[in-house]
Order: C-alpha cells, then structure tokens, then sequence
C-alpha cells in the first residue's frame, strides 16, 4: 500500500506539472460521473474552470491509519516534488519547505525522523534564515502561525506564498472549517506552491462541514484509512468493552480489576514466553489510561478520572481480602449485565490454564505489575526536574506508573485532598521519554488526550479511557492508533496469522492476546459507535 500510495504521487505530480488543465478537465469528468449515482446533498462541487488550475490542484491528502509509515512517506513525496521541480526547471521558484506539526513534541520527533532518513531538517527560527535555508525541511509548529509577528509566533507574511508545505495531523483545525484560522494560515503559505496533507481521520474531521468535505472529497489521492489497513491484516485486533453507568462503585472496581487482569495476563504471557515472542517483534505490555480534556491546563473531570484509577490502584494493592475476592469473581464468575451476558466469557483463556489460585495472582500482580513483591502504600510524586510528569510507586520501590498531564502540580495538590500519599523528588530525566527504553520500569502510563497526536509506541496493550469520545470520533481514531501499531514479523506490520511465515516458524501459543488491544471504556460513548 506504501508503494501505491507513491506510484499515485508519481502520476499525479506528472500530470500535474506538464498538463494541469487536462488534469483538472479530467477530476470534474470523474465528479460528473459519481454526482449521477448520489443523492443531491451528497453531491461533490466541480473545480472551476475559469480559475488558474495549478493553484486549484497544488493540494493532495493521504487518509492513511496511525502506524502505517506517514511518516516515511512524507520523506519520499519531499523527493518526489524536488524531482519534479527539477524536471521542469522550477528548482529556483521554491521558497521554503515546510512541515506544520501540532505541537512542539511532534516537531522534535520529526527532526529525529528527517535526521536518520538522511534528509537535513531543522526547527524553524523566525529570527534568521538556517544553515540549510531553502534546502531544509523546517519544522514549525502550526499554532505559532499568527496574522503579526509575536514574541513566540511568526507573521503568516513573513513566507512568501510559494512553499512546499507538509501538514501532518492534516485533519487539526477542519472543525473550524475552511474560514477557520488554522487552515486560513496553511492555505496562504503555499498559496503559490503546493501542499501534501497526512491523517489518519479526514473523514471524521470534515463530518458536518459541506465546503471541507468537497475540498478533501477532491484532493485525498488515496484512502487506506484504517478499516482498509485492518482488513488488509495489519495492526493489532482489538477487543472493545464500554461500561456506560459507573455510579454502583462495586461494580466499577470489579470491572478495572477485570483490566487490570486483562493486562497481567498479557505481562504474564510475555514474561513467559519472551523468547519466542522475539521473531514476531512483540514489545513489553505497556497499560495507558487516558481521561478526557486534550489542554494544557488540568481540566476538572479530568483530574478526577485520574485520581479515581490511583484510588483504585491504591485500594487494590492495600486491600489483599477484596482483590482476591474481585479476581476470583472476574475469573470464575465474570461481569453479568441486566440480560445475563457475562462481559468477560473467553478473555482470560490463558491466565486459566496457568493453575494460579486467585491469591497466587493477587501475589504476582504486586510483583509484576507494581513493582512491589510485599506490597506497601501506594505513593504520587511530583518529579521537579520532569515537566508535567508525575511518579506513582509502591513503598520504595521503583516507581510502577506515570502520569503524563498539563499542569502536575495542580495534580498533586488535589491528589492531596482526595487523601493519597504525596511527595515532590529531585528527578533529572523523564519517565515518560524512557518508556521505550529497556530498563524503563513503568507498566502504567496516565493521562489526558495529549497522547492522540505523534506520541509513538509499540507497547500500548491495554486501554481504559474515562470520559472519552462524546462527540470526538478523530481524536478517538488518533488515540486508537496508539494501541493498534504493530511491527510484526519481519517488520511486516502484520499481525502472525495474516503474515507469511517460514515453514520451520511456529506461532506461538496465546500470540494473538499480545496482537490485541484490549480496551475498557468507562462512559467511553463514541466507542460503541466504533
């Protein structure tokens, strides 16, 4: 699908440069011609051809799903136009080329990215022109576009209109529509060159707006949004679980410690097993919960989600007589809704042929996922070297969780209130940044919706999400796309049973709890929709 998606480029670009009329005469023929099978609302605008059709047609857009190489194609579509631009001997009229990230995280990870593609990047700085000015790719996030020139933001005027501009997260700022500042400040950087847009959710982002839907109805070259990506075989499968009333508080702990099972028996599996997980790329379990609000600032329900998963997780390692009775319940027993359907029948296939008494798990659990073979209290540290982040550990032992949010300190004050152990701790470094890395200790990552935009992991195994998806279908799309990357065997993407293996290579038993994203939603409604 990456070399389609290329081969696409190609021919467009062709067309494009030598003949944009007849590539223009050509689109309005094909939208003609769907218009007949549609209903009238439903009905695409044809381009205008009275209207200079280079600057008509200087957008493409590819809907692609989160973990199927965006990133790797931006790179070979800057090479691509470059050519172009040779071919026809335009090098001399580009500007600048410039990629509009959504946040200062994303810009630092595409720098990483342009440096071992072997492609010279550099992050943009409005006070003077870079050593590549003109041939390097800079980087720049888009909320520092402004209409005048800021202390922390740049004049839209200050780049002359002929740029290649690449947008990734190209779906940020369509819900305000095509007047919207954001997409007004994109469209003016390349209003003489030409843009190439990547997302993993278009579709979701335009809903509702009839002049974006038509604009990107016109220029997305190709669509491998995520259904096509899955059933094409790549990516994990997911199990889903919604829990819509969380007000009977029994209920709401037999159904974390349920996910907290679901994703000991993942760690468990791969503990085992590591050896032979190892040909199929299979990372260390990592469980994320995430709340509700995406800004800066710590919203309400989203501090309180938080603190209800460290309650639980406090009460958990605390309470050794109900955990065991809650494990023994979720194994044996499961979760029975109103109609009688136990919402966890067939989930825990292997924790049950393992022999382990619900006490036994109960010990391993502390050991394995808390870090704390004799338990303790469960302790929130704000780490003063480590912006935003916050430790969770059990006794003194290293710490088992991280809370990644916008304003920490805040966090912990009311972590205080609510009752929880607190501290603050010299700490030189991030938890967060270390995730990946072999000796990171954290089992458990917490937050808020910031995760839905370029932060990139293969571990994500298991998902609760508090409060998330009422009316935020894209934003739930980018944070489903976390969990579901998968390397595969060969780095192929794919999941063991959809990939082609050698003869002499057995998959393991249990692989596909591993090739899983198990996700618990509470009040989580947009994924019933999903």
């Amino acid at each position: 699908f990456q070399y389609l998606a290329l081969l696409f480029t190609e021919i467009y670009l062709d067309r494009y440069f030598r003949d944009p009329a007849g590539l223009r005469h050509a689109l309005n023929a094909r939208i003609a011609a769907l218009n007949e099978m549609l209903p009238e609302a439903d009905r695409i605008a044809a381009l205008d051809e009275s209207e200079d059709p280079r600057l008509q047609l200087n957008k493409i857009a590819f809907w692609m799903a989160t973990g199927s190489g965006k990133t790797l194609l931006m790179h070979a579509n800057i090479l691509q136009y470059q050519r172009f631009l040779e071919t026809h001997g335009l090098s001399r009229e580009l500007n600048r080329i410039i990629l509009l990230t959504p946040n200062e995280g994303l810009s630092q990870q595409h720098l990483r990215e342009f440096q071992k593609s072997g492609i010279e990047a550099e992050i943009f700085n409005k006070d003077g022109r870079g050593l590549f000015a003109g041939h390097a790719v800079e980087i720049l996030e888009v909320t520092k576009l402004k209409e005048e020139m800021g202390e922390k933001t740049v004049a839209v005027d200050a780049f002359e209109g002929n740029n290649l501009v690449l947008v990734d997260e190209g779906h940020r700022g369509a819900s305000a529509g095509g007047d919207g500042a954001w997409m007004k400040f994109r469209n003016a950087l390349c209003e003489k060159g030409f843009s190439f847009e990547y997302s993993a959710t278009f579709g979701q982002a335009v809903t509702g707006n009839r002049q974006l839907t038509d604009l990107y109805a016109r220029s997305t070259l190709f669509d491998y949004s995520y259904r096509w990506f899955y059933c094409d075989g790549f990516g994990k499968d997911y199990h889903i679980l919604n829990l819509e009333d969380d007000r009977n508080e029994e209920w709401m702990r037999t159904y974390l410690t349920a996910c907290l099972l679901s994703f000991f028996q993942q760690q468990r599996l791969y503990r085992e097993q590591e050896a032979a997980f190892k040909p199929f790329n299979i990372e260390k379990p990592l469980w994320i919960f995430v709340g509700g609000s995406v800004t800066a600032t710590l919203a309400t329900r989203d501090a309180s989600d938080i603190v209800e998963i460290l309650r639980f997780l406090r009460d958990y390692v605390a309470n050794r007589a109900d955990s065991t009775e809650r494990i023994q319940r979720v194994l044996h027993e499961g979760l029975l809704t109103a109609t009688g359907k136990n919402l966890f029948a067939g989930r825990f296939a292997y924790l049950n042929t393992c022999g382990l008494t619900p006490a036994q798990i109960f010990d391993e659990t502390l050991t394995t996922l808390f870090n704390a073979p004799a338990g303790g209290s469960l302790h929130v540290e704000n780490l003063k070297g480590a912006t935003g982040e916050v430790a969770v550990r059990v006794g003194d032992n290293a710490p088992f969780g991280v809370i990644n949010v916008g304003d920490s300190a805040k966090l912990v004050k009311l972590c205080k209130e609510k009752g929880l152990n607190v501290a603050e701790r010299e700490f030189a470094g991030s938890l967060f940044h270390e995730l990946d890395k072999p000796h990171s200790t954290i089992n458990v990552l917490i937050g808020s919706k910031k995760f839905t935009e370029g932060w990139s992991s293969w571990r994500v195994s298991t998902m609760g999400l508090m409060n998330v998806g009422r009316s935020e279908g894209a934003q739930i799309i980018q944070l489903f796309g976390r969990g579901v990357r998968l390397k595969g065997y060969g780095m192929s993407l794919k999941r063991s049973v959809r990939a082609t293996l050698p003869a002499a290579l057995k998959r393991p038993r249990h692989i596909d709890l591993l090739e899983t994203l198990h996700i618990f939603g509470v009040r989580a409604d947009y994924m019933e929709q999903f």
